[in-house]
């Protein structure tokens, strides 16, 4: 977890809000390190992150939301190459990865950690399920309620990698 934590605020824009929400980690610690930002403690479900990411959903209190797990890495751009597009008024945005570079927002094309999405949008989609696949599921129940869907070209994301 302190890995993403230092790759989130070593970012070129800095997260608005995170939302940590971790068993394995001592927040104290974390709030001393990063300042002025909100954090949440949740213990571990076993549910692949699922109840997690919903509860991340539900306390979100700014526009957009993006989830971060603790195996993956991020360009030190994402989050202002991903907001540059959205704040030009795309529910969506999501952005190639180093697993798949497929231009198209899909269950088989993107993963929880390459896009960003407008907090209304994701609760009218609605994170419900809790089975492997419940990110996929997710992402399809996000593309049926909004067609503004923006991708950004180039690898941001890294699934399971250091970079």
């Amino acid at each position: 977890m302190e890995r993403t934590l230092t790759a989130l605020f070593a970012q070129s824009r800095k997260p608005d809000e995170v939302i940590v929400l971790a068993s394995d980690i001592d927040l104290e610690e974390v709030r001393k390190k990063h300042t002025g930002v909100i954090f949440y403690a949740e213990p571990n479900l076993n549910d692949w992150g699922h109840d997690k990411r919903a509860k991340g959903l539900d306390l979100a209190t700014k526009d957009y939301i993006g989830w971060f797990n603790h195996d993956d890495s991020y360009d030190p751009h994402y989050i202002a190459e991903m907001m540059w597009l959205a704040e030009l008024g795309s529910d969506v945005v999501y952005c190639g990865w180093s697993k798949n570079q497929t231009p198209k927002f899909s269950h088989s094309s993107s993963t929880s950690g390459n896009y960003i999405v407008k907090v209304e949008v994701a609760r009218k989609a609605g994170y419900t399920d809790r089975h492997y696949e419940a990110d996929g599921t997710f992402i399809n129940r996000i593309a049926a309620v909004t067609q503004s869907i923006e991708f950004l070209k180039g690898t941001m994301y890294y699934h399971n990698e250091v970079k």
